[in-house]
């Protein structure tokens, strides 16, 4: 089904759906300002959800709509770009989003901050963000990587499987403390 034909209430932005996230229990530290994602609240606000790409198709028995080719959507700032994008719907109205799957080349990025990988999900209900598929994500010239980012945006921790970071030191490093500046040659 095309775009055209879509009932108005299916293509017309939508508030996200809010749910008591229970008590998920995380085994790394809080990050420090927000850490490598912590601000992202992508799907997470009552912002709109501006969605554009080649095609987009109803699926009304199972209550979702998928995007096809150069996804790019927005929301307070908040830009995800994939391959594919479908949004499942708690109800068949079209109003409780449930979560957001995004397929192929997945960026997901607000201010300095922005995540890739090659699969992501956006739960509503969770209220987190699950990369996977060689996923990155960058805070300025900080980098962590691994197997699977999970992201919770209520409380903004992150945890990474098969975690790898590169991370800059934001102050200057005090004397003494081991660093040599390599010696300018001509």
């Amino acid at each position: 089904m095309s775009a055209a034909t879509a009932p108005a209430e299916a293509v017309a932005p939508h508030r996200a759906h809010k749910a008591d996230g229970g008590g998920t229990k995380l085994a790394s530290n809080p990050p420090q300002q927000g850490g490598a994602f912590g601000g992202m609240q992508f799907g997470n606000n009552k912002s709109p959800i501006d969605i554009k790409s080649e095609s987009m198709s109803l699926d009304y028995q199972n209550h979702s709509v998928l995007w096809s080719g150069n996804v790019h959507a927005t929301q307070a700032g908040a830009q995800l770009t994939s391959d594919q994008l479908r949004v499942n719907y708690f109800d068949k109205d079209f109003k409780q989003m449930k979560e957001m799957v995004a397929d192929g080349n997945v960026r997901l990025s607000q201010g300095t901050r922005w995540a890739t990988g090659k699969h992501g999900v956006m739960d509503q209900t969770k209220h987190t963000v699950v990369l996977t598929g060689s996923p990155v994500a960058h805070d300025g010239s900080d980098q962590i990587t691994g197997c699977k980012i999970t992201v919770f945006l209520n409380t903004s921790q992150s945890v990474v499987d098969c975690a790898h970071a590169v991370l800059f030191p934001h102050s200057d490093a005090s004397p003494g403390a081991g660093a040599t500046p390599a010696a300018a040659t001509d």
